[in-house]
């Protein structure tokens, strides 16, 4: 869980810098300070959804001196704006952030991402998507041979 996170802070980190979003503001999900109401602008809310462990390395070596085991999370980014605009530049501001998503994957990461249709959040009183991407990476361990 550590490195997906670690992973994903340096997506994010790399996605802050880029001109093409610096309107958007980027907060992690579930962190203490409550979301401020109305939404001023664009807010990305980014949490992990979920990781796992895979048999995905051959017999769990990752070359013939190198034993490792393969992960994979999902991470979410949601973006809101306010409802008062309709949603206004929110379809945009998700197709920037995708596009902008693989440039920022140094690490290379990212198999897969999608944005989901435009929602509305009541509690929020706020438009919203989705922006979902899986990663996976595969992580060195120490080699056991036995014998």
């Amino acid at each position: 869980m550590t490195q997906i996170r670690k992973l994903t802070d340096a997506i994010v980190l790399r996605l802050k810098q880029t001109a093409r979003l610096s309107d958007v503001r980027f907060v992690r999900a579930y962190a203490s300070e409550r979301v401020e109401q109305p939404i001023r602008g664009m807010l990305a809310v980014v949490g992990i959804n979920q990781t796992a462990r895979r048999k995905g390395c051959i017999g769990g070596f990752l070359s013939s001196a190198v034993r490792g085991a393969l992960y994979v999370g999902e991470a979410e980014i949601r973006v809101y704006t306010m409802g008062e605009n309709g949603g206004a530049g929110l379809t945009e501001t998700v197709g920037e952030l995708l596009s902008c998503l693989y440039e920022a994957d140094s690490e290379q990461v990212i198999t897969e991402a999608a944005a989901s249709p435009i929602e509305f959040d009541m509690d929020l009183s706020a438009f919203y998507r989705k922006v979902t991407f899986q990663m996976a990476y595969a992580a060195e361990t120490e080699a056991d041979y036995g014998g």
